[in-house]
């Protein structure tokens, strides 16, 4: 981790990495695996033939100049006027975040990532894993709904759904 870097500093990085702050740590990721891609882009292409406004690598501002995230997948309930001039929106500008799981990434997807959309008000988080028996071609879709109690938000799990499971009912609404 590089610390002291804030939001914009990260436009003058290298590319074909992905950053991350947290709390002014500059967190910088490694590519991801074909699996991965492949998930990401059929949720993004599912998401999309529903009629939801998807965005692939989105950017969240967190609280603090130095704080911000990068999901894999983000849902806009709406977007600002003029948003192809932003990089980062808040928490409230998204109905649901996707990440999917990494080798390297599993414990920060599953806890940090989770506490932190929680905490920024987003409503559902989906955490997309491999399967028992690690098919190349699917993946499991844990679908985790916000909860509020006692000022403490967290996610909780509705329901666990292949993603093939996933396309077929999207495509049967």
């Amino acid at each position: 981790m590089v610390p002291g870097v804030e939001l914009e500093d990260l436009v003058s990085l290298p590319e074909g990495y992905r950053y991350d702050l947290h709390d002014g740590n500059l967190v910088v990721g490694e590519q991801s695996n074909f699996w991965h891609k492949m998930m990401c882009a059929r949720l993004l292409l599912t998401l999309h033939a529903a009629g939801l406004d998807v965005l692939q690598d989105t950017g969240i501002r967190g609280d603090r100049p130095r704080d911000c995230r990068h999901p894999d997948i983000g849902v806009m309930i709406s977007r600002p006027a003029n948003s192809a001039d932003y990089s980062y929106l808040p928490g409230s500008a998204f109905r649901l975040v996707i990440e999917i799981v990494s080798e390297e990434s599993a414990s920060v997807d599953y806890g940090d990532k989770a506490l932190w959309y929680a905490e920024r008000g987003i409503p559902e988080y989906w955490i997309v894993d491999r399967t028992p028996e690690r098919s190349y071609d699917d993946g499991l879709v844990h679908l985790n709904r916000l909860m509020v109690s006692g000022g403490v938000s967290e996610y909780v799990r509705e329901r666990t759904v292949r993603l093939t499971q996933l396309e077929a009912e999207y495509r049967n609404r």
